[in-house]
C-alpha cells in the first residue's frame, strides 16, 4: 500500500514527536517533561503537538506498528498448519518491530515507570488482540478458541520483547523463538494432562 505525501508527512511528524518525547524522557523522566518542551524539541508548536497526541504519554507510545493487512490475510486464509501460520505471522510482526529497536527500547524504559503510558499501550494491544481474533475465527470456527489463541499470541509478543530487553545478546527474532517454543511445550503439557 502506497501512502500519499500527506500521509507520509503525518507519519514523519508523529515519529519526530515520539522521538523527541522519548529522548527527553530518557534524560529527565517522562513525569518531568512538559508538552511544551516536547514541542520545542520536535520543532513544532504546542498546538501541533495536540493535533497529533492527546498527552505526553500517548506521544511516548506513539503509533505502534499494527499487524499488516497482508499478514492478517495470509493468517486468515492459511497455507499450512495453524501453528506454522501463526508463528510466521508473529515472525513478520517481530521483523516490523525490529526496524526501530532503539525506539522500542526507549518505549520499554518509559513503560517501566509510567502507568499511564502502560495503559495507553494496553489499549493498542486490546485492539490488536481483537483484530487477531477476527483473523483466527475463520480458521478455528469458534470465537472463544480464536480469542484464546489471539491472547496467547499477544502475550508471546510482549514476553519476547521483555526477554529481548533483558538479554543483551538476544535478537528480537531469537527471543520470539524461545517464547514460542515455551508456549508449544506448555500446550503439550496441557494436552497430555487432560488425556
Amino acid at each position: 500500500m502506497t501512502l500519499s505525501l500527506r500521509q507520509r508527512r503525518r507519519q514523519e511528524t508523529e515519529r519526530d514527536i515520539q522521538k523527541a518525547t522519548l529522548e527527553l524522557a530518557m534524560q529527565h523522566g517522562l513525569d518531568n517533561v512538559t508538552t511544551e518542551q516536547i514541542a520545542v524539541s520536535a520543532g513544532i508548536s504546542t498546538r501541533t503537538f495536540f493535533n497529533y497526541f492527546t498527552n505526553k504519554e500517548a506521544a511516548a507510545i506513539g503509533v505502534p506498528p499494527g499487524f499488516r493487512k497482508e499478514n492478517k490475510e495470509a493468517l486468515r486464509i492459511g497455507a499450512t498448519s495453524l501453528a506454522a501460520d501463526l508463528k510466521l505471522f508473529l515472525d513478520k510482526h517481530m521483523e516490523t518491530l525490529a526496524r526501530d529497536e532503539a525506539v522500542l527500547r526507549m518505549v520499554g524504559t518509559v513503560l517501566q515507570s509510567n502507568e499511564k503510558a502502560r495503559g495507553i499501550l494496553d489499549g493498542f494491544l486490546v485492539k490488536e488482540c481483537d483484530e487477531l481474533t477476527e483473523c483466527l475465527v475463520s480458521r478455528v470456527n469458534d470465537r472463544q478458541i480464536a480469542s484464546a489463541l489471539a491472547s496467547y499470541a499477544i502475550n508471546v509478543i510482549e514476553r519476547a520483547i521483555y526477554l529481548w530487553e533483558h538479554e543483551e545478546e538476544l535478537s528480537l527474532g531469537a527471543a520470539l523463538d524461545l517464547i514460542w517454543q515455551g508456549l508449544i511445550e506448555a500446550s503439550r503439557l496441557l494436552t497430555y494432562s487432560s488425556a
